[in-house]
C-alpha cells in the first residue's frame, strides 16, 4: 500500500520534476518532499496502521477455546481406543487394507494427497458437486442435504485431529472471526423479532449465515502451504473449465430465454452460462477468479507457465464479456483497478486501452452498456426491473427501519419460495444490500456492511504483512476478485448462491491464513 503512493501519478510527476530540472527551486522542493516522505509521519502512520497485528491471541475468546482444545486432546486418550474397537472402525480399516481397494491408483493418489488437503480439493470443487447432485443425480434427500452432511464431517475432522494430535492444539483464530460471529448472531435476534411465520424466518437465516461457517472451517483445516495451493490452484482451473465451456457455448449459440435481453438488444447472439444457470453467477464467478489466474502469472517462475497463465486470465475476461452481464463487468473493472493497484499498475494502461477497443470494436457490448441511457431502458427500469423493485423494498423496509421486515419474506430465494402475502409483488431484488435492509433493517445492514469493511480492513494488513513473501501476490488476486463481487452484489443477490458465498468466505480464509496464521518458519 505504502508502494502504491509512492508511484502514484502526481508522486511520479514530481520525481520527474526533480530530476529534469534538478537546480530549479521547484526541483529542490520536490527532492526535499521526495526524501523526506520515508521519514515523515504520514508515512509512519499508514504504515503502522497496516502493520497492526490482531490482538485476539490475548483475548479471553482465544483462552476459552485453548481449554477447549485441551479437552478434546485430554478426551482423546480415552475415547480413541474405544473407537477402535468399534465395528465402524475395524471395518473401514478391513476396507481400506484390501489389495483390491489399497493396490488402486486411486486410492493411492487420495493416500498421497491426505483427507485434509482432499477436503480442502472437494471445497474447491463445490460448484460442480453441487450441479452433478442436484440436476444430475436428482435424489432428493441427497440433494437437501449433501453440503451440510459435507460441512459437518469436515467439522468433526477438525475435531478428530485435535484428540489425536500429539499435544494441545493451539486455537485459530483470526481478526474476522469476531465481526463474523456478530453477523450471525444479529441475525438469530431478528428471526426472534420480526418473524411471523418461523419457518421461512429460519429458512432466510440459513440462506444468509450458514455458508459463512466455511471461513471457521477453512481457517482450521488449511495449515500449510500444500493447503493453500490445493484450494487455490483447483479453484483456478475451475475457472478455466467453465469459462472454455462459455466460449464453446457462445460460439455454438447456445439458447438462452428471450427475457434475459430487452427488445432493443436483439443483435445480442447469446448469453453464456455453462453450468451455473444463470450468465450473472457465471460472471460474478469469473470476477471472484480472475484475478486469481493473473497473480499466478506473478507468482510463476518459468516463462511458459507465466504465458499459459495470462492466456487464462484473457479467457476468463472473455468468457465475462460473453455472459452480457452489466454488474459482472462493473466487477471485473472493479477487479482489474483494485489487482493493478496491488500489483503492478502498469495494467491500469493496458487494461483501460483493452476496455477502449472492446466498446468501440464490438457493437453487441457498445450496445448493451449504450441501452442503460435510452428511454426504453429508463420504461422497463420502472416497470418491472430493479427501480421497482428496489423502491418496494424500502417502502417495506420502512415499516421497521431498525428490524426490517423479516428474513426470509422479501427480495430472495425464500420469498420467492414462500410468498406469504397474497396482494404483494415478488420479486428477487437484484442487490444484496438492498435486500439485507429490506429483511435485517439497519442493525443487519450496519453489522453486515461492518463485517465486509473488517474484511478489507484486515486483508488489506495481510497483504502489508506478507508484502515480502513470494506468495503475497496471490492474497492480492483474492483480495481483488472479492472486491469485484462486491461490486457485482449492488447488482445481484450473488451471496444468496450458496456456493457463491461459500467461495467468498473461503477464500477470505486463506487471505488470513497467509497472514495471521501461516508459520513464519515457512516464510522465504
Amino acid at each position: 500500500m505504502d508502494k502504491i503512493i509512492r508511484s502514484c501519478f502526481i508522486a511520479r510527476f514530481f520525481s520527474c520534476l526533480s530530476r529534469a530540472f534538478p537546480g530549479s527551486i521547484p526541483g529542490k522542493i520536490t527532492a526535499y518532499l521526495s526524501g523526506s516522505y520515508h521519514s515523515s509521519v504520514t508515512r509512519r502512520l499508514f504504515v503502522g496502521f497496516l502493520a497492526v497485528s490482531p490482538k485476539i491471541v490475548f483475548s479471553k475468546t482465544y483462552a476459552f477455546l485453548l481449554k477447549i482444545n485441551t479437552v478434546l486432546h485430554k478426551s482423546g486418550g480415552i475415547f480413541l481406543p474405544v473407537a477402535e474397537k468399534s465395528l465402524l472402525f475395524r471395518t473401514w480399516r478391513a476396507i481400506c487394507g484390501s489389495g483390491v481397494i489399497s493396490g488402486s491408483a486411486v486410492c493411492s493418489f487420495f493416500k498421497a494427497l491426505g483427507l485434509r488437503k482432499l477436503l480442502i480439493a472437494l471445497f474447491a470443487l463445490y460448484l460442480p458437486l453441487d450441479v452433478f447432485i442436484r440436476d444430475v443425480l436428482k435424489i432428493g434427500f441427497v440433494s437437501a442435504i449433501w453440503d451440510e452432511a459435507f460441512m459437518l464431517f469436515c467439522i468433526v475432522f477438525i475435531i478428530w485431529r485435535i484428540m489425536v494430535s500429539k499435544s494441545v492444539v493451539k486455537p485459530r483464530i483470526t481478526p474476522i472471526d469476531m465481526p463474523l460471529s456478530l453477523f450471525m448472531a444479529v441475525g438469530i435476534l431478528l428471526v426472534g423479532v420480526v418473524s411471523p411465520k418461523i419457518g421461512p424466518a429460519i429458512d432466510g437465516y440459513r440462506a444468509v449465515c450458514q455458508f459463512m461457517l466455511w471461513f471457521f472451517v477453512l481457517t482450521r483445516l488449511v495449515e500449510d502451504d500444500g493447503d493453500f495451493k490445493v484450494l487455490y490452484f483447483t479453484l483456478s482451473a475451475l475457472a478455466v473449465a467453465v469459462s472454455l465451456h462459455g466460449v464453446y457455448q457462445y460460439i455454438t449459440k447456445a439458447p438462452m430465454p428471450a427475457a434475459w435481453v430487452a427488445q432493443a438488444e436483439a443483435g445480442v447472439r447469446t448469453r453464456v452460462y455453462s453450468i451455473f444457470g444463470s450468465p450473472n453467477v457465471m460472471g460474478a464467478f469469473l470476477v471472484m477468479t480472475a484475478p486469481m489466474l493473473a497473480a499466478c502469472a506473478y507468482y510463476a517462475k518459468k516463462l511458459w507457465v507465466k504465458c499459459l497463465m495470462w492466456g487464462a486470465t484473457g479467457l476468463l475476461c472473455l468468457a465475462t464479456l460473453f455472459t452480457f452481464s452489466r454488474g459482472a463487468w462493473f466487477g471485473l473493472t472493479v477487479a482489474v483497478v483494485v489487482f493493478s493497484l496491488l500489483v503492478d499498475r502498469k495494467l491500469l494502461i493496458i487494461a483501460g486501452i483493452a476496455i477502449l477497443g472492446v466498446i468501440f470494436c464490438v457493437p453487441e457490448i457498445s450496445n448493451r452498456i449504450m441501452f442503460l441511457f435510452t428511454a426504453d431502458f429508463a420504461k422497463a427500469n420502472s416497470t418491472g426491473g430493479r427501480g421497482e423493485r428496489w423502491h418496494l423494498g424500502l417502502s417495506l423496509w420502512r415499516q421497521n427501519r431498525i428490524f426490517g421486515f423479516g428474513l426470509g419474506r422479501y427480495g430472495g430465494a425464500i420469498a420467492m419460495q414462500n410468498q406469504e402475502i397474497d396482494d404483494l409483488l415478488y420479486y428477487y431484488m437484484d442487490n444484496y444490500y438492498l435486500k439485507t435492509l429490506t429483511e435485517m433493517g439497519l442493525l443487519g445492514l450496519v453489522s453486515y456492511v461492518w463485517l465486509l469493511l473488517r474484511n478489507l480492513l484486515w486483508s488489506c494488513r495481510s497483504i502489508f504483512k506478507t508484502k515480502k513473501n513470494e506468495m503475497s501476490c496471490l492474497s492480492s488476486g483474492i483480495v481483488a476478485g472479492e472486491l469485484g463481487v462486491l461490486a457485482h452484489s449492488y447488482f445481484e443477490n450473488i451471496f444468496e448462491v450458496p456456493y457463491m458465498n461459500a467461495y467468498f468466505w473461503g477464500l477470505a480464509a486463506l487471505v488470513m491464513y497467509l497472514g495471521f496464521l501461516r508459520r513464519r518458519k515457512n516464510d522465504k
